[in-house]
């Protein structure tokens, strides 16, 4: 076996063992509900250095016989210093909540794995401010990107959600690219709830 193609068969069984990891999670999560996201993310630069990305996200409860639960309209820019970006931007909700945002984005590894991290302090309705911090790992093999991610969030009250997801990317043209994924979204409070998340993307570059 080449070089090439052991690069790939452990990029393979890292990203595969972190997703089972994933799912064997998932697979113990109780009364857990289900829903379908679906997003269209638009980005494009500006500068040399900054990039503008406008993304629209609906939330359907309920995957065997879905219904439109939540809309989501994010508008943000990065400014990209080389290992670090500058992040802003501005999310509202279709339950009416204002969410401007400022973050840090952190390339941590490059090369046959990518690692990036992205932390983000979010003002919610312009008082409850909320912390989200996500990693990344992804890889291309054979034309396609496989990922995975884990996003905590936090506020004044202490931990209150995590997100654990593991995906596909696969880019069709120079401009356009599609994306699937299953997501656990794991809501913590006074009690702990688990939804099944079916996950459906477009991304476009300009």
């Amino acid at each position: 076996m080449n070089k090439i193609n052991m690069k790939k068969l452990g990029k393979i069984s890292l990203l595969s063992g972190l997703a089972i990891g994933i799912l064997f999670i998932a697979s113990s999560a109780m009364a857990a509900d289900s829903a379908v996201w679906t997003t269209l993310d638009v980005s494009g630069a500006l500068t040399d250095k900054l990039s503008l990305t406008v993304e629209e996200e609906l939330r359907f409860a309920d995957a065997t016989d879905p219904s439109l639960a939540r809309q989501h309209t994010d508008i943000g820019v990065a400014y990209n210093l080389g290992v670090v970006s500058a992040l802003g931007g501005y999310r509202n909700t279709s339950a009416g909540e204002h969410r401007p945002y400022v973050g840090v984005g952190l390339n941590l590894l490059s090369g046959d794995l990518n690692l990036d991290s992205t932390t983000r302090l979010e003002l919610r309705d312009w008082d409850t401010l909320r912390g989200r911090t996500e990693l990344t790992a992804s890889a291309t093999v054979a034309g396609l990107t496989p990922w995975i991610t884990d996003e905590v969030f936090v506020d004044e009250s202490g931990l209150t959600g995590n997100r654990a997801s593991v995906g596909v990317t696969k880019g069709l043209n120079d401009t356009f690219a599609v994306r699937a994924y299953y997501l656990l979204d794991t809501a913590m409070g006074d009690s702990t709830s688990h939804t099944h998340v079916l996950g459906l993307g477009l991304g476009v570059s300009l």
